[in-house]
């Protein structure tokens, strides 16, 4: 395996390498978009440091600029600027549906975060019926969890 590249899971994202170097800005987008409502929840920041950094096998180091970061004085357009998505299928679409998970983590999707996933999608080119059925997705997936706590 080239030490460049990060082994994720296929079968989760489609995807199975990953640039270890786009991490970094994959994570400052995410911030910058779950933090468009003033605040990263501490439960947003443990999704992205530890939930899906362990996940994907995220670099501590990665983390830890993704914990310094100034969401506050972030730019999407700077931060897509050095993505290249074309270089894997569906980066886009999974950026988008990170980010709703992100935001999500707290249970308040709030009406700044969706206006930033939305102006996210519109930067990377991803269609809007796209992202209204990636939210869908997401609240499917909550339902099918919150059903899975009540059951078990």
């Amino acid at each position: 395996m080239n030490s460049d590249l990060t082994n994720i899971s296929p079968t989760f994202y489609g995807i199975s390498m990953v640039p270890k170097n786009k991490w970094r800005e994959y994570g400052f987008a995410l911030l910058t978009i779950a933090g468009s409502d003033g605040i990263v929840s501490d439960p947003e920041l443990e999704w992205l440091t530890l939930d899906m950094a362990k996940e994907v096998g995220v670099d501590e180091e990665i983390v830890a600029d993704w914990e310094e970061f100034d969401f506050e004085a972030a730019e999407l357009d700077d931060i897509f600027s050095s993505f290249n998505s074309s270089a894997l299928a569906g980066f886009s679409k999974l950026l988008i549906y990170d980010a709703i998970r992100m935001s999500s983590a707290d249970g308040d999707y709030a009406l700044e975060e969706k206006e930033q996933v939305y102006d996210a999608a519109r930067i990377l080119r991803v269609p809007q019926e796209v992202v209204i059925a990636i939210e869908a997705l997401v609240d499917l997936e909550q339902a099918a969890n919150k059903l899975r706590l009540t059951i078990l």
